[in-house]
C-alpha cells in the first residue's frame, strides 16, 4: 500500500514498536483533518449524569472543534445538539447551568424548547423559510455510567460497539451509585495525542510518579485491545490493597487491581475497587489542550479518602504535565526521526496510533484482539515479528 501523506507527515500504519512522525504532533494540517476525521466521526465524551439532574440542565462542551449542547428535557430525556442558533449560527449556551424552559440565543432572541424546537422568533414575516422545520440540529447521544457522551456522525458505530468492555466493568463495581468527589482542569501547550499516549503507558510511571508508582504494579499487568480503545488491568500493590473494605460485589481480583482505560479518542477512565477517575484531553490547538480530571466514589466511609485522592490525582497530573511538554519541545528539534515504544509497557501507545492512522487513511480494518495479553506475550511477539522483516 503507499503511504498515506499529509503535510509531510506519513499517516500510514507505523511499522511494529515505531511511531507516527514527529510533525504529526504539532501540524496545523494534521490537527484540522484530525477534528474531521478523527472526532468529527467518533463518540466523545461531553458531560456527566449529575450536571443533568433537572429538566433545563445543560452542559455547553466541544466535539474536537464542534461546539454542542447537552441538556435534559423536561420530559426527562436527556439530548445533545449543534451549539449553533439555525438563524446565523451564533453559540446558545456558554459553561453549565438551567436554561429554565428555554434556551435563548443572545444574539436575536430566537428561543428553542429543550427538546430543541424553535418556539419564539420575532418577525417572522421576513424570512422565506417554513418556521415548522426550524429547531436545533440533534446529535447522537448516550449514556455510560455517570458519563453522558456524544457523536456528530450518523454512520458512525453504535455506542455499544464503540466502547467496549468499560459498562460491563462499571456495572460490577456499582458505576450508577458513583457520585462526584472533585475535579481539576488544567489548560497544557501539547498535542492531544501526546497526552493521551502518556496515559496509555507504564514505562514513566517508576521515573516519574511517587504516589502511582507506589500504590500499583505496572510489569505483571495484562492488556486488552479493542476495536476502539484498550484497557490495562494492573495490581494493587499489597500495602495500599489491604486498605480497600471488603465489597461482596467483587471478586478477591477485582478488589486488587486498577483498570486503566482508553475510550478513542480522548478519553482515559480509570476504575479502581472503590473509585472511578477520568482524565478527557480536549484538543485546542496542534499544541494545546484542555485538560478535564474528575473523580467519583461512593460517598459514606468512602468519602474520608477523597483528600488523599485529591492531593494524589493533582499531584500525578502535574507531574505528567512536565514530563509531556518535555516531549512536545522535543518532538520540534530539526532531523529527529521519530519514536519508538516499547513491545508491553507502551504497547497501547501502539494500538492507539494506529486507530489515529486508520481514521486518516480510511482502512477498514479491524484492530481489536480478543483476550488479554501479559509481559511475556507481548515481548514474543514484538521478537518474532523483528525476526520475520529481518528475513524478508
Amino acid at each position: 500500500m503507499s503511504p498515506f501523506v499529509l503535510d509531510g507527515c506519513d499517516l500510514s500504519m507505523p511499522a511494529p514498536g515505531r511511531l507516527l512522525p514527529p510533525r504529526t504532533f504539532f501540524s496545523p494540517a494534521v490537527f484540522d483533518a484530525e477534528m474531521t476525521r478523527i472526532f468529527a466521526r467518533s463518540w466523545v465524551h461531553v458531560a456527566d449524569l449529575d450536571e443533568l439532574r433537572n429538566g433545563g440542565d445543560f452542559v455547553a462542551a466541544a466535539i474536537g472543534a464542534s461546539p454542542v449542547v447537552v441538556l435534559r428535557g423536561h420530559d426527562g430525556v436527556v439530548r445533545g445538539f449543534l451549539n449553533a442558533c439555525p438563524h446565523r449560527g451564533a453559540t446558545l449556551a456558554d459553561g453549565r447551568g438551567n436554561c429554565g424552559r428555554q434556551l435563548r440565543c443572545p444574539y436575536h432572541a430566537w428561543s428553542f424548547a429543550t427538546d430543541g424546537r424553535l418556539v419564539g422568533a420575532s418577525s417572522r414575516d421576513e424570512f422565506a423559510c417554513d418556521f415548522s422545520t426550524v429547531a436545533l440540529q440533534p446529535i447522537r447521544v448516550a449514556c455510560c455510567g455517570p458519563m453522558v457522551f456524544g457523536c456528530l456522525d450518523s454512520d458512525a458505530p453504535s455506542f455499544e460497539e464503540w466502547i467496549g468492555e468499560l459498562p460491563e466493568a462499571l456495572a460490577r463495581h456499582g458505576g450508577d451509585r458513583l457520585e462526584r468527589a472533585f475535579e481539576y482542569a488544567y489548560e497544557v501547550d501539547v498535542n492531544w495525542k501526546v497526552y493521551v499516549e502518556n496515559g496509555l503507558e507504564g514505562y514513566h510511571v517508576a521515573v516519574v510518579h511517587d504516589v502511582l508508582n507506589d500504590f500499583v504494579e505496572t510489569k505483571d499487568a495484562r492488556h486488552h485491545f479493542e476495536e476502539h480503545g484498550s484497557y490495562t488491568h494492573a495490581s494493587i500493590k499489597p500495602e495500599y490493597r489491604a486498605m480497600i473494605p471488603e465489597l461482596p460485589h467483587l471478586s478477591a481480583e477485582e478488589r486488587g487491581r486498577v483498570r486503566f482505560g482508553l475510550v478513542f479518542p480522548n478519553l482515559i477512565p480509570v476504575l479502581g475497587p472503590v473509585e472511578f477517575s477520568y482524565l478527557r484531553i480536549d484538543p485546542l490547538g496542534p499544541e494545546r489542550i484542555r485538560l478535564v480530571a474528575r473523580s467519583f466514589d461512593f460517598g459514606g466511609d468512602q468519602a474520608l479518602l477523597r483528600d488523599f485522592r485529591r492531593d494524589a490525582i493533582d499531584r500525578t497530573n502535574r507531574q505528567d504535565i512536565g514530563v509531556v511538554t518535555r516531549v512536545q519541545r522535543g518532538l520540534h528539534a530539526h532531523g529527529f526521526a521519530g519514536g519508538m515504544h516499547s513491545a508491553f509497557l507502551e504497547s497501547r501507545i501502539g494500538h492507539f496510533e494506529r486507530m489515529v492512522s486508520r481514521a486518516h487513511t480510511g482502512e477498514r480494518i479491524s484492530l481489536a484482539r480478543p483476550g488479554s495479553f501479559t509481559r511475556a506475550q507481548l515481548v514474543a511477539e514484538c521478537a518474532g515479528t523483528l525476526a520475520m522483516r529481518a528475513t524478508t
